[in-house]
């Protein structure tokens, strides 16, 4: 917990109002630590669990620093759409006594507007195909850029942008402060870290959540009596907006029809969906007019909704970082929450690596008796030519497809 205040931290008075205004007093341990780096004017590199304040540890001192001038200064990568509009959002709120403003780009939807957007900001934040797409095309200028942000680094690397991340940077300054931030560290995060950052100060906070703060269970049951427990564990324990995490997209449309035919209220958010319908469906959870998020991973570094009281794994990930990720939905900023763990046979070899890192953290609870429901059934779904499978990605996300497409004349 933080002892100091925004003053102590070198931050203006008038920005000091400004989050005032929105109820922020005290800065968090991970603000306190690299605010003041930032003002400096060091490379930073940020180690720090979800939802422990990073965004507004970057966000404040770069706004802090940044004129109003039209010319785009400060350049936030993100690694997905709704993370982008988040960071966006926080921009905008928080730099409105200074009248700057925020583009924000991300695949999905129309360019135009957004190129337009990018030539009258000081602040852009967007996903790296979009970014590169209007790079490309000169849309966007990064000559006066003085600020570069890389946020979930983690996520950028498993999600293969790397390349796209190494052509972004060629378009700005090679002076300019770079402050990179990541809940796990593997070797791809130091790799990026020693090319892109000049001789950072490490900022490693502790990205694994305490126990009694997050409480962990599992439930052993055999895969095809999962949702029916699923089910009865939702009709039955006391909880708030609640997260069920998928490892594939198919699955999250069968779970949420198998909740909402027995009177669950239930919706799936997977990449397959269109940005209005993520958005939509994302609007509705923050706004409790949807009691259980059904999602892929799409959504585990895209949703910062503070009052999520349950993370249910119906299918566990390959490794500990994504389960991290996951869990760190709920538990934030000192908050209680529960993750639950529906273990069948499949996933025994990934939860020996999830029981290695959180070492005796999770428990295991007897499986109760429940009603087995009838099972809805799914329309049988094609194999995506390869293709339709490059379109799709290049709607989504702009990136290397895209180019690759455009190469070979099949745009």
């Amino acid at each position: 917990m933080s002892m100091k205040d925004f003053k102590e931290l070198g931050i203006s008075s008038k920005l000091i109002t400004e989050l005032e205004q929105h109820g922020i007093v005290k800065p968090t341990l991970v603000q306190e630590k690299t605010i003041p780096l930032v003002l400096k004017g060091k490379d930073v590199m940020v180690q720090s669990e979800t939802g422990s304040g990073k965004t507004i540890g970057f966000a404040v001192p770069t706004i802090d620093m940044v004129k109003k001038e039209g010319k785009v200064q400060v350049l936030v990568i993100t690694p997905t759409r709704e993370l982008a509009k988040q960071i966006s959002e926080e921009y905008e709120k928080f730099s409105k006594f200074k009248d700057l403003k925020t583009a924000v780009v991300y695949g999905g939807v129309s360019i135009n507007n957004q190129a337009q957007q990018v030539r009258i900001s000081e602040i852009v934040v967007g996903t790296p195909g979009r970014l590169l797409d209007l790079l490309n095309r000169r849309l966007l200028n990064l000559t006066y850029c003085s600020f570069l942000v890389i946020d979930e680094a983690d996520r950028l690397m498993d999600m293969g942008f790397i390349d796209d991340i190494n052509a972004i940077i060629k378009f700005m300054p090679v002076q300019k402060q770079s402050l990179m931030f990541s809940a796990t560290i593997n070797s791809k995060v130091l790799k990026l870290m020693e090319t892109f950052l000049n001789n950072p100060v490490k900022i490693m906070l502790e990205n694994i959540i305490k126990r009694g703060v997050l409480k962990q269970y599992y439930y052993n049951v055999s895969s095809r009596d999962k949702i029916s427990l699923l089910v009865h564990l939702l009709k039955t324990i006391k909880h708030g907006l609640t997260l069920v995490f998928c490892n594939t997209k198919r699955q999250t449309r069968f779970v949420a029809k198998a909740l909402k035919k027995n009177g669950i209220n239930a919706e799936a958010m997977n990449g397959d969906m269109t940005q209005f319908m993520r958005e939509k469906v994302l609007r509705l959870f923050g706004l409790e007019k949807i009691e259980v998020l059904v999602a892929t991973d799409v959504a585990a570094r895209g949703i910062h909704i503070e009052d999520i009281t349950h993370v249910f794994n119906y299918d566990l990930p390959d490794d500990e970082e994504t389960y991290t990720h996951r869990v760190g939905r709920t538990a934030r900023n000192g908050k209680t929450g529960t993750a639950i763990i529906l273990l069948s046979d499949r996933d025994f070899q990934n939860m020996d690596k999830i029981k290695k890192a959180y070492r005796g953290m999770i428990d295991e609870v007897k499986t109760e008796e429940y009603e087995r429901i009838k099972i809805p059934v799914m329309k049988r779904e094609g194999r995506m030519s390869p293709r339709r499978s490059f379109n799709r990605r290049d709607k989504s996300s702009g990136s290397i497809a895209s180019r690759h497409l455009r190469r070979r004349g099949r745009r």
